[in-house]
């Protein structure tokens, strides 16, 4: 609980949510499914408007913002591009109420690299939370990964990676991924790592729950590359999928958990027709799990 809630702030607060949905006492999870994204009211206003609580009113926020993505993934609907903007404008109004306020900084590297598919804007928040938490080694870490995962800069990752190594706290083998990455960039077994430590990292079911899933498709996916790097290494060759199972190299071919088929590529690397996206036969688009 931060220092500074009065009741009267609390009371307005909830006010204006039940304003914002005053169908939540009939049926609450009609309500989250079917909310709207809304207006976010500039920084700028939004200073004036918080009467020197900006901490409460950017832990308002960030609980609205929160809500209105767990409605939509609670209902199996995914954000559409303007939901999306919707939640990057909140996370920069929260950012400029309170720029140290972690959980914001959290939830942009947890979502909008992966299910929005914008590692760019959740790389320029996660960049001006480390202005401010000079101290926190997780923040260049997140922004180290996308540059390596997403935009496949390595040179940048590992910069950022180093940067982290030297941060409080950072784990031990930081140093030695930063090195590594300079040197090794585009495998999936480094990507591993990094999935790890976000998801020890957070408290949030749903996220949690997604990155899990992907640490899974990616373990996979490293148990097919070193079974490809062995039988180029013999074979001299890039095998079909089926061969690595056929001659051996293999047990089975390991199902992709979205349901994809893999395709091996030349450079060693291996992808998988899913992209990692759980496909709703219902539905015509794709659902981020």
């Amino acid at each position: 609980m931060r220092l500074g809630w009065s009741l009267p702030v609390l009371f307005v607060a909830l006010v204006l949510y039940c304003l914002l949905l005053p169908e939540v006492w009939v049926s609450r999870e009609q309500v989250r499914s079917e909310v709207q994204a809304g207006y976010i009211i500039p920084s700028q206003f939004s200073r004036i408007l918080a009467l020197g609580n900006k901490g409460i009113l950017a832990d308002f926020l960030f609980l609205k913002t929160a809500t209105f993505i767990g409605g939509r993934g609670g209902a199996g609907q995914p954000l559409s591009e303007e939901d999306w903007h919707y939640v990057i404008r909140s996370l920069d109004v929260i950012t400029d109420l309170d720029p140290y306020f972690s959980d914001p900084y959290t939830l942009a590297a947890g979502l909008l690299s992966w299910d929005a598919g914008k590692p760019e804007e959740a790389n320029r928040l996660l960049k001006k939370g480390f202005h401010y938490r000079t101290f926190d080694w997780r923040l260049p870490f997140f922004i180290g990964f996308n540059y390596f995962y997403f935009l496949r800069d390595y040179e940048t990752a590992a910069d950022y990676i180093m940067t982290a190594s030297q941060l409080p706290n950072s784990p031990a083998y930081l140093p030695t991924l930063g090195a590594r990455l300079a040197y090794y960039g585009g495998k999936s077994k480094t990507a591993l790592l990094f999935l790890q430590e976000m998801i020890a990292d957070t408290d949030d079911a749903l996220l949690r729950r997604r990155l899990e899933l992907r640490l899974l498709a990616l373990e996979r996916a490293v148990i097919i590359e070193e079974a490809l790097e062995h039988f180029k290494l013999r074979e001299n060759r890039l095998p079909a999928p089926s061969e690595l199972v056929e001659l051996g190299y293999l047990p089975e071919l390991p199902p992709d958990p979205y349901g994809g088929q893999w395709v091996l590529l030349p450079n060693g690397r291996v992808f998988s027709t899913s992209r990692f996206v759980v496909v709703d036969s219902n539905r015509d688009n794709a659902v981020e799990e």
